[in-house]
């Protein structure tokens, strides 16, 4: 088989078993990326949020919607007439929990690969 297609196909595996583990906080992968980035970047607009995320300006319009009608992010206009997104008290603790789903989810996957190729491939 290709590599390039195994490598795909792990990325979509992956990327299924994060979804299941974060469904109990009421997150998708693509939510728990954009509540990840305003973590590292509080006050990050929505475009530069969907370049980090890497998603469309309208995309993370729709995941900023959710995430703020969860309670999880708020938004305010900040530097003239961008908008700044920030994290909520509840957000932060729903980021913590869905981080540490995320890592056991990743760990697990890589439980199998050798120390030396995981460092390799992460150069």
């Amino acid at each position: 088989m290709d590599f390039g297609i195994s490598l795909k196909n792990a990325q979509h595996l992956l990327g299924l078993r994060i979804d299941d583990a974060l469904r109990p906080l009421d997150l998708s992968l693509g939510l728990w990326g954009v509540l990840r980035e305003i973590g590292r970047t509080p006050g990050a607009s929505a475009s530069e949020l969907g370049r980090t995320s890497f998603h469309t300006p309208q995309t993370v319009g729709g995941l900023l919607q959710r995430l703020q009608n969860q309670g999880l992010i708020e938004r305010s206009t900040g530097r003239g007439r961008i908008v700044e997104n920030h994290l909520t008290r509840q957000g932060a603790k729903v980021l913590r929990q869905a981080t540490a789903a995320v890592d056991d989810v990743v760990s697990g996957s890589l439980a199998h690969v050798d120390a030396e190729h995981i460092t390799q491939a992460s150069r």
